[in-house]
C-alpha cells in the first residue's frame, strides 16, 4: 500500500518528468513551427545549413530540454499546512505560492494518454482574478490528486494527514446530470464555433501546401479533365469551396470527439464535476456557490437544429471569445430543452425558454448608423486592392446592408427579469443568452447618450463577478427600477450573508 502525508514536503512523481519535457516540446512547436512552415523559413534554412547540421541542432535541443525538465522536476515541491496549500518551485528563481483552500473556485485533473500507464495527472486550481491557471502541480499520483480536491473543496475540513492508495471516504453521493451522445458530439463538431478555430489553425500551413502542389498543378495544364473544368470556372471555385468546408467540417467534428469524448456532467453536493477527453482525460469540478453566470449559446446552424452549449462562468471567467480554450466549464451538444433542465438544476425555477422583451426600435437604427462608415470603408479597401473602380458602385448597396444587420441584431437582443435572475439575450445569426441572479451583481451603471437622453432611453451595465453585461436601450424608468432592485437584493445580502 503506497502512503502519502500530504502535510509533509512531498516531490512529483517520477513520471512528471516526461509530463513536463513533452509539454515543453508542444509548446515549442505551437509557438514557433506554424509561423517558420507559414512563412517558409524553415525550407531556407535546411537549404543553406543542411540536414545533418538541423539534426545534429535538433537533438542538442532535445537533451537541453530534458535537463531542463530534470532540473524543474528537481527543485518542485508541496505540502499542505492547515487550509493552505504550499508550492515552491523555479529552476533559477526560487519561488512559493501559497492558495487557501477558501480562494479555490475551479479545480481540474488532466490526464494524458502517455500518463495514464503511471497513474500520474496533471493537478491545476484556479482563484479569482485570473485567466490563466494560479497553481499547477504538473505530474502527481492520483490519489494524491483526489485528496488534494477534497481538501480544497472542503477548506473547514484540513488537510487529511495521511493518503492511500485504497483511500475511500465517505461523502455526498455523485449524481449525473448529463451524458452526451455519439450522435448529439457529432452535431456539437458541425454546429459549434470551433470551425472557425480549425480554419485558424490551418492558415499557416495553406503556403507551404500550395508552394509544394504547384508543380504538380503545372505537369496537369496540359490534361483534359483541367481543360474541361477550364471552361467552368464558377463551377471549379464552388468544387473548391465546398471542399474546403467539408474539411474543416470534418476537422471540428474531429476536434469535438478528442476534446469532449464520453463527456459525463455530475453533481456532489454543491460541486459541479465534468469528465471528458479521448486521449488526454480530463476533469473539472466548479463549486456551485461560486458559480456567476450561465449562458446558453446557440449558432446559426445551432439554432436550425435546436442545438447548443452551455458555458458555466465564475470569478474572473474566460472571456466570450474562449470558449474552447478547454478551460471554461462547458456542456455540449443540448437539444434546447435538456439545456433549459440544466439552467433550471444550476438556478432553480428559471425558465431558460420564456419570452424576452425586446429592446426600443431605435437600437436598431443606432447599429446600422455605426456599420454604415465601416462596409463603406471595406468597400473601398476592396475596390484599392483589386485595381476595380466598379467595386465602388458596392457603396450604394451599403445602407441597405447596415439596415438589414441592424434589423437582425435588434431581433436578437432582449431582456427580462424572472424573480431573483435576470436574463440577457444578444447575437446576430446565433444566440447568446446570459443568465444570472442579481446578488452576483458588483456593480450597475446606467449610461445615456445625448441621443438617448432626448428619447427617454437608457443602456443598463450590470457587473456581475465573470465581467460585465448590457441592456442598451430601454427605457430610462425600466433602466432605473432594475438597477434600484439589484442595489436592494444585493445590499441585503451584504446585510445578511445568509440570504440566497
Amino acid at each position: 500500500m503506497n502512503e502519502h502525508r500530504l502535510d509533509h514536503w512531498q516531490r512529483l512523481s517520477p513520471w512528471a518528468v516526461v509530463f513536463l519535457f513533452v509539454r515543453g516540446v508542444v509548446r515549442f512547436a505551437r509557438e514557433n513551427i506554424p509561423v517558420l512552415v507559414g512563412a517558409g523559413a524553415g525550407v531556407a534554412v535546411i537549404e543553406r545549413i543542411g540536414m545533418v547540421e538541423v539534426v545534429l541542432a535538433g537533438s542538442a535541443a532535445f537533451l537541453a530540454a530534458l535537463l531542463l525538465s530534470l532540473l524543474y522536476y528537481r527543485r518542485f515541491r508541496f505540502c499542505f499546512d492547515g487550509d493552505v496549500l504550499l508550492v515552491q518551485k523555479g529552476l533559477f528563481e526560487r519561488t512559493e505560492l501559497k492558495v487557501s483552500a477558501g480562494r479555490v473556485q475551479h479545480v481540474s485533473l488532466e490526464q494524458p494518454a502517455y500518463m495514464r500507464p503511471f497513474g500520474v495527472v496533471r493537478f491545476s486550481a484556479d482563484t479569482p482574478g485570473g485567466v490563466t491557471a494560479e497553481l499547477e502541480l504538473p505530474g502527481i499520483p492520483s490519489s494524491v490528486a483526489e485528496a488534494l480536491r477534497r481538501a480544497l473543496s472542503t477548506p473547514d475540513a484540513g488537510a487529511p494527514e495521511t493518503v492511500t492508495e485504497q483511500t475511500d471516504e465517505a461523502g455526498p453521493q455523485r449524481r449525473e446530470l448529463f451524458r452526451i451522445r455519439p450522435g448529439a458530439l457529432t452535431l456539437h463538431g458541425l454546429t459549434s464555433n470551433s470551425i472557425y478555430l480549425v480554419a485558424a489553425l490551418l492558415a499557416p500551413v495553406l503556403q507551404p501546401l500550395e508552394r509544394l502542389g504547384r508543380p504538380y498543378l503545372e505537369n496537369l495544364e496540359d490534361a483534359a479533365w483541367v481543360e474541361r473544368a477550364g471552361d467552368a470556372p464558377v463551377l471549379v471555385a464552388l468544387a473548391v469551396l465546398l471542399t474546403l468546408l467539408l474539411v474543416l467540417m470534418t476537422a471540428a467534428v474531429i476536434v469535438a470527439w478528442l476534446r469532449f469524448y464520453a463527456f459525463t456532467l455530475s453533481r456532489t453536493g454543491d460541486r459541479l464535476v465534468q469528465s471528458s477527453g479521448l486521449f488526454n482525460r480530463q476533469e473539472q469540478e466548479l463549486s456551485g456557490a461560486k458559480l456567476q453566470t450561465v449562458e446558453w449559446v446557440q449558432t446559426a446552424l445551432g439554432r436550425l437544429l435546436g442545438l447548443g452549449y452551455l458555458v458555466c462562468r465564475q470569478y474572473g471567467g474566460l472571456p466570450q471569445a474562449a470558449d474552447h480554450a478547454g478551460r471554461n466549464f462547458l456542456v455540449p451538444g443540448l437539444m434546447q430543452p435538456r439545456g433549459g433542465e440544466l439552467v433550471q438544476e444550476f438556478w432553480p425555477g428559471l425558465a431558460l425558454d420564456a419570452e424576452c422583451s425586446r429592446v426600443h426600435r431605435h437600437y436598431r437604427r443606432s447599429v446600422a448608423l455605426r456599420l454604415v462608415p465601416i462596409l463603406s470603408l471595406v468597400t473601398v479597401v476592396m475596390a484599392g486592392l483589386s485595381g476595380r473602380v466598379d467595386v465602388l458602385y458596392g457603396l450604394v448597396a451599403v445602407p441597405v446592408l447596415a439596415w438589414v444587420l441592424g434589423h437582425l441584431r435588434w431581433r436578437a437582443v432582449g431582456w427580462r427579469t424572472d424573480g431573483p435572475y435576470v436574463v440577457v439575450r444578444r447575437g446576430l445569426l446565433g444566440r447568446r443568452t446570459v443568465t444570472f441572479p442579481l446578488i452576483n451583481v458588483q456593480a450597475v451603471e446606467v449610461r445615456q447618450s445625448w441621443f438617448q437622453r432626448r428619447r427617454g432611453l437608457a443602456t443598463l451595465l450590470l457587473t456581475p463577478a465573470s465581467g460585465p453585461e448590457a441592456i442598451p436601450w430601454i427605457p430610462v424608468e425600466q433602466a432605473l427600477a432594475l438597477a434600484n432592485v439589484t442595489l436592494y437584493q444585493v445590499e441585503m445580502r451584504g446585510a445578511d450573508p445568509a440570504v440566497d
